[in-house]
Protein backbone atom coordinates (compact mmCIF):
# COMPACT_ATOMS: atom_id res chain seq x y z
CA UNK A 1 0.00 0.00 0.00
CA UNK A 2 3.02 2.32 0.69
CA UNK A 3 4.37 1.43 -2.52
CA UNK A 4 0.83 2.49 -4.25
CA UNK A 5 1.29 6.09 -2.27
CA UNK A 6 4.46 6.72 -3.44
CA UNK A 7 3.69 6.38 -7.01
CA UNK A 8 0.37 8.33 -6.68
CA UNK A 9 3.40 11.03 -5.15
CA UNK A 10 5.96 10.42 -8.26
CA UNK A 11 3.17 10.52 -10.78
CA UNK A 12 2.08 13.71 -9.60
CA UNK A 13 5.67 15.10 -9.42
CA UNK A 14 6.30 14.05 -12.56
CA UNK A 15 3.14 15.98 -13.92
CA UNK A 16 4.33 19.28 -12.46
CA UNK A 17 8.03 19.00 -13.09
CA UNK A 18 7.86 17.40 -16.68
CA UNK A 19 11.21 15.84 -16.21
CA UNK A 20 11.98 11.73 -15.52
CA UNK A 21 15.35 12.93 -14.18
CA UNK A 22 14.21 15.87 -12.26
CA UNK A 23 10.95 14.26 -10.82
CA UNK A 24 13.08 11.32 -9.27
CA UNK A 25 15.44 13.76 -8.12
CA UNK A 26 12.80 15.90 -6.62
CA UNK A 27 11.25 13.19 -4.80
CA UNK A 28 14.83 11.48 -3.26
CA UNK A 29 15.76 14.85 -2.20
CA UNK A 30 12.29 15.90 -0.60
CA UNK A 31 12.72 12.23 1.20
CA UNK A 32 16.22 11.93 2.11
CA UNK A 33 17.44 15.70 2.90
CA UNK A 34 14.52 18.11 3.41
CA UNK A 35 12.19 16.13 5.46
CA UNK A 36 15.02 15.01 7.83
CA UNK A 37 16.24 18.44 7.95
CA UNK A 38 12.93 20.11 8.54
CA UNK A 39 12.12 17.54 11.31
CA UNK A 40 15.04 18.48 13.30
CA UNK A 41 14.81 22.19 12.64
CA UNK A 42 11.21 22.36 13.21
CA UNK A 43 11.56 22.13 16.79
CA UNK A 44 14.01 25.09 17.89
CA UNK A 45 13.03 27.26 14.68
CA UNK A 46 9.14 27.57 15.31
CA UNK A 47 8.67 25.73 18.88
CA UNK A 48 6.71 23.35 17.48
CA UNK A 49 7.28 19.61 16.08
CA UNK A 50 6.14 18.71 12.85
CA UNK A 51 7.85 16.34 11.98
CA UNK A 52 4.56 13.62 12.26
CA UNK A 53 3.00 15.55 9.69
CA UNK A 54 5.96 15.00 7.17
CA UNK A 55 4.73 12.88 4.04
CA UNK A 56 7.11 10.26 4.37
CA UNK A 57 7.65 10.09 7.96
CA UNK A 58 3.82 9.63 8.17
CA UNK A 59 4.38 6.81 5.53
CA UNK A 60 7.17 5.30 7.60
CA UNK A 61 4.69 5.29 10.62
CA UNK A 62 2.00 3.71 8.29
CA UNK A 63 4.29 0.66 7.35
CA UNK A 64 5.42 0.37 11.53
CA UNK A 65 9.13 1.39 11.22
CA UNK A 66 10.89 1.76 14.79
CA UNK A 67 11.81 5.27 15.24
CA UNK A 68 11.03 8.20 14.19
CA UNK A 69 8.00 10.53 15.22
CA UNK A 70 4.91 8.86 15.54
CA UNK A 71 1.95 10.33 13.85
CA UNK A 72 -0.82 11.31 16.09
CA UNK A 73 -3.80 9.57 15.08
CA UNK A 74 -1.91 6.31 15.13
CA UNK A 75 -0.78 4.46 11.89
CA UNK A 76 -3.92 4.02 9.84
CA UNK A 77 -4.29 7.58 10.38
CA UNK A 78 -1.19 8.39 9.04
CA UNK A 79 -1.55 5.68 5.82
CA UNK A 80 -5.01 8.29 5.41
CA UNK A 81 -3.23 11.53 6.07
CA UNK A 82 -0.71 10.65 2.90
CA UNK A 83 -3.41 9.27 0.79
CA UNK A 84 -4.97 12.03 0.78
CA UNK A 85 -2.42 14.50 0.33
CA UNK A 86 -1.11 12.32 -2.33
CA UNK A 87 -4.20 12.37 -4.42
CA UNK A 88 -4.84 16.30 -3.48
CA UNK A 89 -1.20 16.69 -5.05
CA UNK A 90 -2.13 14.41 -7.96
CA UNK A 91 -5.77 16.55 -8.63
CA UNK A 92 -3.39 19.74 -8.61
CA UNK A 93 -0.87 18.17 -10.44
CA UNK A 94 -4.11 17.10 -13.61
CA UNK A 95 -5.56 20.38 -13.17
CA UNK A 96 -2.52 22.19 -14.10
CA UNK A 97 -1.67 19.69 -17.04
CA UNK A 98 -4.81 20.54 -18.47
CA UNK A 99 -4.28 24.27 -17.69
CA UNK A 100 -0.72 24.09 -19.79
CA UNK A 101 -2.12 21.56 -22.78
CA UNK A 102 -5.65 22.65 -23.76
Amino acid sequence: MAFAITAVLGLAVGLLLKSGGATVAGVLVWALVAEPALGAASEWLLSVDIGAWLPFVALSDFQGQPGGTPFPGGPYAAGLYVTVLAVGLLAAAIRLQERREP
